[in-house]
């Protein structure tokens, strides 16, 4: 087949894009197999309204061009988790997650005080201060506060972190820049739950938003200055895992440098809170592997694949195992017995899908040896909506890192993951499917739960009464909710109804119900050692210039606290030992964003600093502090000092660094000037993590004519 016959055969849509590139690159000897246009069937129409025109036949989108087509997004290019923060119940941070996941910890409390509830009793996995926020730290004011709403403020401050904890969110994310130069090149994918779940708690004012408002997704990029695309995303419980699927897809086709992916879950309506009902909020930062390695970039974790996809009318249940072929061949992996065809390929129809199911002996042959979903986070999370994924995400991320397998419903206990050894001796990566709504469960031989049970529970008490009273009662002006429970994956709540689902919610008409999403995730590629550093001992090298920055003075006093606890616990109880000096402070001067209310402090130890650090936090204030510690409140300047933003001044501050003039970039660095701009971006092979800025989360403000509450 000649390039002409290629590109007539292309065009006029009887061949796939990806077979067209293949055959004309000349990596494929096969004849591409043609496109077949199957007659459309029609659809009854209203008597009343014009029929539907018929959909022209044209080309087939190729892998990555859409969600759930082809391979996968982008097959091939893995991408990194670079950074990672969460909130769960019972869990104010990763590390907490993690224990209760070790103690096989059942997060399941009663709903907190100050919540309204239809049923008094009843018991989830509920968040705790979720009204607070830290306006101060974005530099909102009360009226910019009460502006977002309480997911949208939980998801910031998680974002913050996250950025934070991977480094970018300084000197560096400035250097993330789109293939036009744009700097902050940064794409936001949000996943929230339904706006009716974050209504604010009795004594506010609700309003339902402007139509035109923008999105979660646009109001975060706005917030954070980033530059990337930005989309907001609600396909049910697997909401993250296709936010994430969607962003994996923008980082392969170039349209942003990273990828901000979050996802919250609240449920402070009553017609929310049944039993089991779940809360969250979750945020990665992702870049592709290449570059993250290139650029020294801590990684958590590998992202190899994803699929997403509905099935349609047909049942969920083989739907799962379609795509997990499909993500398996996204990745490069063909476990054995699965045949050299593509995953999509063979019959098709609601009986079909069987076919595809990949056996577990074929999984653990190429390195796959877990499988999180939303049945084995229930325990944490409960039925967490829109961050069921994350929180799957976080739990296979945990574990990769530490090679230990946690308990789950198939595992009673803790054990140690060994790697996969092929007969030739050669060690496979670690790796774990993370999906949602993930496998059924296995067959119960005392039969199915009575649906009715749950039913009645809800209906005893009448959940839409008791959230009609509640409203009444408290003055609310928004559209009444009616709820309605249903099996295992929860209802779909809309303004004025709600659509129930069978057990395994393909019986549903909402849009959202049935959405499967499937990740392959790798553990981290080790990083070669550093060499030894040979020369002086630590206590005689180059002093190194400490800067630290932060919101407030209360902030900064907080976080040196915090940082200084950090570097004083390291070698502890046989923890990791405490990051080199150089590399600490190299990280606080390009990773942190330089804010208004500074520290400057000369060390030659890591002992020092944390002495130093440590004292500030007890007696914070401007000007000379305990050990040689040196602070600013710039916050009523009235603006950079004039030299800020020269080409001039940046050659006089880089001449400074590479004089190793500490006292000048101090005094500017108290006065306002960015001394940290013109530094190199990484210090070697891997970036050290420090603990993130503290939050100061209070109560917003009112503003005006808006009595505290989201508008």
């Amino acid at each position: 087949m000649d390039t002409r016959e290629i590109l007539t055969r292309f065009k006029g849509g009887t061949l796939r894009r990806e077979h067209a590139v293949a055959l004309l690159a000349g990596t494929s000897p096969a004849v591409a197999p043609p496109v077949v246009a199957l007659p459309v069937t029609a659809l009854p129409v209203a008597a009343d309204r014009e029929p539907l025109p018929v959909p022209v036949p044209g080309p087939v989108p190729g892998a990555g061009t859409g969600v759930g087509v082809g391979d996968g997004a982008g097959a091939g290019v893995p991408c990194a988790v670079v950074g990672i923060q969460g909130r769960f119940p019972q869990a104010g941070d990763l590390e907490a997650f993690w224990r209760n996941g070790l103690q096989g910890r059942i997060a399941e409390a009663a709903l907190p005080g100050g919540r309204r509830s239809a049923c008094a009793g009843w018991r989830g996995h509920f968040l705790d201060g979720v009204e607070e926020f830290d306006p101060d730290l974005f530099g909102l004011g009360a009226r910019q506060a009460a502006g977002l709403d309480l997911r949208e403020r939980l998801l910031a401050q998680s974002a913050w972190q996250t950025l934070e904890s991977a480094g970018y969110a300084g000197a560096r994310l400035e250097r993330l820049t789109a293939p036009d130069g744009t700097a902050r090149s940064v794409g936001v994918y949000a996943a929230l739950g339904p706006a009716g779940g974050a209504l604010p708690p009795a004594g506010h004012r609700h309003t339902a938003p402007p139509a035109s408002r923008p999105g979660p997704a646009a109001r975060l990029s706005r917030l954070l200055d980033l530059r990337g695309p930005s989309l907001s995303v609600d396909s049910g419980d697997s909401s993250f895992l296709t936010a994430l699927h969607l962003a994996l897809g923008a980082l392969r086709a170039g349209e942003c440098a990273a990828a901000l992916v979050g996802a919250v879950e609240l449920r402070l309506h009553p017609a929310c809170q049944r039993p089991g009902a779940g809360e969250g909020v979750a945020a990665v930062l992702l870049k592709p592997l290449a570059a993250a390695r290139a650029d020294g970039d801590r990684v958590h974790a590998v992202i190899r694949s994803s699929a997403v996809g509905h099935p349609g009318r047909a049942a969920l249940g083989p739907q799962h195992g379609r795509l997990v072929g499909r993500a398996l061949a996204a990745a490069g992996l063909r476990p054995p017995g699965t045949g050299p065809q593509s995953p999509d390929a063979g019959p098709q129809g609601p009986d079909a899908g069987g076919q595809s199911e990949v056996p577990d002996a074929g999984l653990e042959a190429v390195g796959v040896g877990l499988e999180e979903s939303s049945r084995t986070v229930a325990a944490l999370v409960g039925d967490a909506g829109a961050v069921t994924g994350a929180a799957a995400l976080v739990r296979a991320v945990g574990q990769l890192r530490h090679a230990v397998l946690l308990a789950g419903p198939d595992r009673p206990a803790p054990a140690a993951w060994e790697p996969v050894r092929r007969d030739d001796g050669t060690v496979l990566p670690r790796r774990a499917l993370v999906s949602v709504p993930g496998p059924a469960a296995p067959a119960d031989p005392a039969g199915p739960p009575d649906a009715a049970d749950t039913v009645d529970a809800v209906d005893a008490v009448g959940p839409a009464d008791a959230v009609d009273a509640a409203d009444t009662a408290d003055g609310a002006e928004d559209t009444a909710v009616t709820a309605v429970t249903d099996g295992a994956d929860g209802a779909a709540v809309t303004d004025g109804a709600a659509v129930t689902d069978g057990a395994d919610g393909g019986e549903g008409v909402d849009g959202g119900e049935g959405v499967g999403a499937v990740l392959v995730v790798e553990e981290a590629p080790a990083v070669p050692r550093a060499p030894a550093r040979t020369g002086p001992p630590p206590g005689m090298r180059p002093a190194e210039l400490v800067l630290l920055s932060a919101a407030t003075p209360a902030h900064l006093a907080a976080t040196a606290g915090r940082l200084a606890a950090c570097l004083s616990d390291g070698g502890r109880d046989g923890g990791p030992a405490a990051p080199d000096l150089a590399a600490v402070a190299h990280e606080l001067r390009l990773g942190r964003a330089v804010l208004r209310c500074r520290l400057a402090v000369t060390v030659r130890t890591v002992a020092e600093l944390a002495d130093a650090l440590a004292g500030f936090a007890a007696h914070p204030g401007p000007g000379p502090g305990p050990a040689g510690v040196r602070s600013a409140d710039l916050r009523s300047a009235a603006g950079p000092p004039l030299i800020e933003g020269l080409e001039e001044t940046r050659a006089y501050v880089a001449a400074l660094w590479q004089g190793g003039r500490l006292e000048q970039l101090t005094r500017l660095w108290l006065a306002g000037a960015d001394v940290c701009a013109v530094l190199p971006a990484h210090p070697g092979p891997a970036a050290v993590e420090l603990p993130a800025t503290v939050l100061r989360p209070r109560p917003p403000e009112p503003g005006p004519g808006t009595d505290g509450a989201p508008q």
